[in-house]
């Protein structure tokens, strides 16, 4: 089997491979990694590409916000459902999350709750709990529903592997979606002059950065450990 593998950000994509914006890699196990850049439009471009080289199998692997307070940066999410931003509700393939799940060491923090499409990014705790109340949902990304969907139309397996990199009550600063263009590239210019551009909020703002950095890192930790089971995975499939 083949399996193609989406992610939206390069830091997302680190522990599979170092790609830039947009690129594409073939993992050890053969698995084709391809970037997408953020939203639902990029990563169903993505997930399409992927199909028409080949791919038998799709995931969708990342980072997540969590929308309930039992998640934590982190924590793993392998969600049964997705649930796409029009209400559809679309499934992960049972047999291969469970096991990969059961691949998976013990020190992982693992939870199967649904994961609902966020149609931009979450920057405050107001519009996490709208999410949440709207969809019943226990995290949310972006591109999850997108790539389900085109699994879907196409009748293949599809799997979300994602890593919670902020809580429900995390605050994302102005100066964090200056930060990255849409394709993931950094913008230390843009973020520089939104940090001084509301000189009040300055220190709130570096406080807010200095524990996104930290949550995001935990996320990618995970992913690292998530990447290493991955592998052995495919490979005995």
């Amino acid at each position: 089997m083949s399996v193609g593998i989406v992610a939206a950000l390069p830091g997302e994509a680190r522990s599979l491979a170092r790609l830039r914006a947009r690129g594409t890699a073939v993992l050890a196990d053969g698995a084709q990694l391809r970037l997408s850049g953020l939203g639902a439009e990029r990563a169903t471009a993505a997930a399409r590409a992927l199909v028409a080289e080949g791919v038998d199998r799709l995931i969708s692997w990342g980072s997540a916000a969590a929308l309930v307070p039992a998640l934590h940066p982190g924590d793993l999410l392998l969600p049964r459902e997705i649930i796409a931003s029009d209400g559809r509700r679309l499934h992960s393939d049972d047999a291969w999350r469970e096991s990969l799940t059961d691949a998976l060491p013990g020190g992982l923090r693992i939870r199967h709750g649904a994961l609902v499409q966020a149609t931009g990014v979450l920057v405050n705790v107001a519009s996490k709990q709208v999410l949440h109340e709207c969809s019943h949902a226990v995290a949310a990304d972006m591109e999850s529903a997108a790539i389900a969907a085109v699994a879907a139309e196409f009748g293949l397996p599809f799997i979300a592997i994602r890593a919670i990199a902020d809580d429900s009550t995390m605050i994302l600063p102005p100066a964090a979606n200056a930060a990255v263009d849409a394709d993931g590239a950094l913008k230390p210019l843009s973020m520089l002059r939104a940090l001084a551009g509301r000189p009040r909020t300055m220190h709130a703002q570096l406080r807010a950065l200095k524990q996104l950095a930290v949550a995001f890192k935990a996320a990618q930790n995970t992913l690292g450990v998530v990447a290493l089971e991955f592998v052995d995975t495919q490979r005995a499939a």
